[in-house]
């Protein structure tokens, strides 16, 4: 994939340029975003009215749809306990249903990652079951005894994936470049799921980089043509103009990258390659006898982490007119919790809208129909040690009723 090269050496040139987009000679546009758009952005404080969200203290994740349906992806589960639950916001909160009970058996998870896909919730177990499916937030809810899961066939463990045409799109982490270690891994940067089968060609590679290049969050838009990859541990987001074959439209994958958006970061994450291992890959496949299980060797180095990883886009969330992303760009450290997020808001041309700041480690985000007005879940406090989380409401501290800070 000629434009894994070309994204790299953008990144390590140090050209500086402003907000505008500088056209490439492969057809699509580089947006380098100084630090001086970041310094300008508008400052964002927690609406103190909003009382609501108080009783909440067992979630990790908690999204908002339409400002009228909040919903929990709960943290302490037993076996059998609902992974989510669904909220009724108009007026006091008042609870509707659970869903995806807490296990391995048919149809429940044991981890569920959770994003609003327009006007559907999609939920993925991209660590232990594989499975994944859509919750309708159209009223009335789904009863929960309804929702039935697939099995992704996606092997990677942790990979962000969004529904497309008739299957998913998925994040590859092997998709990766680092001139100074010698790795050029020039495949696919999205690879197309269906029916549990991976319909993208890539080929293999020496270098296994999982380990320090998983992490994304992926967007798409069927009206637009458009699908977003937003990296979690590099400060790259990437614009793909979608562009279906004629031959066959949900089995061929043409992403054609528009936009190249960069924004200045701490420095990135240190690696180290390991020695080279012989390495056996099982892949299920189906013929005229069956479906069985073939293995192939090959010689491999792992690829590890050896500084702090740098944290770049925290999270993001998307509607039919824009994308938005939390940013952070620092490396890890113990007061992580405190560090201060920008978000952005692009269109889906990769053309920057807005510009915020707030004050903490964003988690999770909702925008709200008010322009500048958002949800967002941060830690409570501001212990490094305390896993607990908070939804609030923030606006623009100018139309704030009162201005706050968290505690």
């Amino acid at each position: 994939m000629k434009n894994v090269l070309i994204i790299m050496a953008v990144l390590v040139s140090g050209v500086v340029m402003s907000c505008a987009g500088k056209a490439s000679s492969d057809g699509f546009e580089t947006t380098i975003i100084e630090q001086a758009v970041l310094d300008s952005a508008a400052m964002l404080v927690v609406d103190s009215t909003e009382r609501r969200f108080d009783r909440l203290t067992d979630a990790h994740v908690m999204l908002v749809y339409h400002d009228s349906l909040l919903i929990a992806s709960n943290s302490v589960q037993a076996y059998g306990d609902p992974l989510l639950s669904f909220y009724e916001m108009r007026g006091r909160l008042h609870h509707l249903a659970d869903y995806i009970p807490s296990g391995s058996d048919t149809d429940e998870m044991v981890a569920c990652r959770i994003a609003i896909t327009g006007d559907e919730l999609f939920v993925n177990d991209c660590y232990y079951t594989g499975r994944y499916g859509t919750i309708s937030l159209r009223k009335p809810l789904l009863k929960a005894d309804a929702l039935h899961l697939s099995h992704s066939g996606v092997e990677e463990r942790g990979v962000a994936a969004v529904p497309f045409r008739r299957g998913l799109l998925v994040e590859n982490p092997q998709c990766f470049f680092d001139d100074e270690a010698g790795i050029h891994n020039d495949v696919p940067r999205l690879l197309y799921y269906e029916q549990g089968r991976c319909l993208t060609p890539q080929k293999h590679v020496t270098f296994q980089v999982a380990d320090v290049n998983t992490g994304a969050d992926l967007h798409s838009n069927t009206a637009r043509r458009r699908v977003c990859f937003v990296s979690h541990r590099q400060p790259v987001v990437e614009f793909y103009n979608d562009i279906p074959e004629q031959s066959s439209p949900t089995r061929s994958l043409s992403l054609r990258l528009l936009r190249l958006v960069t924004l200045p970061s701490d420095a990135p994450q240190k690696i180290q390659v390991g020695m080279p291992k012989t390495t056996m890959h099982q892949k299920r496949h189906h013929g005229d006898r069956g479906a069985g299980i073939g293995a192939t060797f090959d010689q491999t180095r792992r690829v590890v982490g050896a500084s702090n990883q740098l944290h770049a886009f925290l999270c993001s969330a998307a509607d039919d007119e824009h994308v938005y992303l939390a940013y952070c760009g620092k490396q890890f450290s113990y007061d992580y919790h405190t560090y201060p997020t920008y978000i952005l808001v692009l269109d889906w041309n990769g053309n920057l809208v807005d510009t915020y700041c707030f004050d903490r480690w964003i988690q999770a985000l909702s925008p709200s129909a008010e322009t500048g007005v958002f949800y967002l879940t941060v830690y409570a406090d501001d212990d490094s040690h305390s896993a607990q989380m908070r939804l609030v409401k923030v606006v623009p501290r100018s139309s704030a009723p009162l201005e706050s800070t968290m505690p």
